[in-house]
């Protein structure tokens, strides 16, 4: 009987544990009934944001329940807005929103095909993931600021109204397989980071107002062009692209590395200012560039490891004086000379551990040489063999000839 009351209060206690889990999906504060953080899995919850012009919060639209999404009563959203795993969403509305200070995340919204963001005037975050059946995306084009851009495996033919600032912090354009044109012809200024990857084959790129990026990673583009880049602090990478030109000749330095790879049809490569280079210099598989001539006049120092193969006949650093790590060049091509590079290590102004320069070998006739002396054996051992045989025949013609001399004489004289 005295396990009675204690068993009356954890009933109680195990009640008021579950009330409250119920309540973590929605936070409000008593004092702004639109103030509040909330998952929303079904379409009336979609109705009550409606009631608020500003909102303030984190919300969170998830769900097979949800279908298209409009807020037109909607002006401000202090806070993030994330509608995620939703395959039933067709189209999200929010014409009315002029500012969002968090994030403005879609991701894994299959079916969503449209978004419509009108008055936008500000958001820190926007990020679209996995969409990949949007290809209308009706932006403000008078956008005042973006911090960080982030467009994924999206159906999108051009970015609308996303290239008119004149400085980005983070911009992440990738898997867009159907935008050909990417062109920002207000930026200047690239704080943290700017990755154009694996858009269309035939993308082609232009930012010939930028001047200073933190670090640049431009792949799988056909043509790029960015003629005032003059310093990047960061890594500054070209890989895996069709552009057949690289030219950057007011490019004073990389802070970090700069590396250049696997670009099959670059066959003029250019960086005419390029002075230094931070930390790492790799180039390696642009199997047409094989004369880089003046693509380095003024490159003094390299402050990492420098790896550069290829099949290029000539390259040229006249200039360079320092490099602070390894060193490996390797061509294939027989008239590359390493003198200067050698040079260099004899004087201790290469201070890696490891020093490599490979010219291509020229091309051995002792290896041809051996396949042919192998055909002239064959000829030889042919020749050999049928002469033998000719010479056997005459062997064997002789002595009948002898024999039939002798016999004749013996028949003119004695019978």
């Amino acid at each position: 009987m005295q396990l009675k009351p204690f068993l009356l209060l954890l009933a109680y206690a195990i009640v008021d544990v579950f009330a409250a889990d119920d309540t973590k999906t929605t936070t409000t504060s008593k004092s702004d009934p639109c103030s509040f953080s909330t998952t929303i899995i079904e379409p009336t919850g979609i109705q009550e944001l409606n009631t608020c012009a500003t909102l303030k919060g984190e919300i969170t639209i998830s769900g097979n329940a949800i279908g298209p999404i409009d807020l037109p009563s909607v002006r401000e959203l202090a806070g993030s807005l994330t509608i995620v795993n939703s395959p039933s969403v067709v189209s999200v509305s929010l014409n009315s929103l002029q500012n969002i200070t968090g994030k403005f995340q879609i991701k894994n919204a299959t079916q969503l095909n449209s978004i419509d963001v009108i008055s936008l005037e500000r958001v820190k975050d926007l990020q679209f993931i996995s969409l990949p059946s949007l290809s209308n995306f009706n932006f403000n084009p008078s956008i005042k600021a973006v911090e960080k851009i982030v467009l994924s495996d999206t159906a999108l033919y051009d970015l609308s109204g996303l290239t008119h600032f004149t400085e980005i912090n983070y911009m992440n354009l990738n898997n867009n397989k159907n935008i050909t044109e990417i062109e920002f012809p207000n930026l200047k200024t690239v704080t943290d980071n700017l990755i154009l990857s694996f858009n269309h084959d035939d993308a082609k790129v232009k930012m010939d107002k930028l001047i200073w990026a933190a670090n640049l990673t431009i792949q799988d583009v056909a043509k790029f062009s960015a003629v005032n880049l003059t310093a990047v602090n960061g890594t500054l990478g070209f890989s895996y692209n069709a552009i057949e030109e690289l030219k950057l000749d007011k490019l004073e330095s990389v802070g970090e590395s700069l590396q250049i790879f696997a670009n099959d049809d670059l066959d003029n490569l250019s960086l005419k200012k390029l002075s230094e280079i931070g930390g790492e210099f790799k180039m390696f598989n642009n199997t047409e560039l094989d004369n880089m001539t003046s693509s380095f006049p003024e490159l003094k120092r390299v402050r990492g490891a420098l790896s550069i193969t290829g099949d290029f006949k000539d390259l040229q650093m006249p200039k360079l004086d320092r490099v602070q790590g390894d060193f490996k060049m390797t061509s294939k091509n027989e008239d590359f000379s390493c003198k200067h590079f050698d040079d260099l290590k004899d004087r201790g102004r290469i201070e890696g551990h490891n020093y490599e320069c490979t010219p291509g070998k020229k091309e051995k006739l002792g290896k041809q040489g051996d396949d042919d002396d192998d055909d002239d054996d064959d000829r030889d051992s042919g020749s050999k063999k049928t002469s033998s045989k000719k010479n056997g025949g005459n062997n064997v013609l002789v002595p009948m000839n002898f024999l039939t001399s002798v016999f004749a004489f013996l028949i003119a004289n004695f019978v």
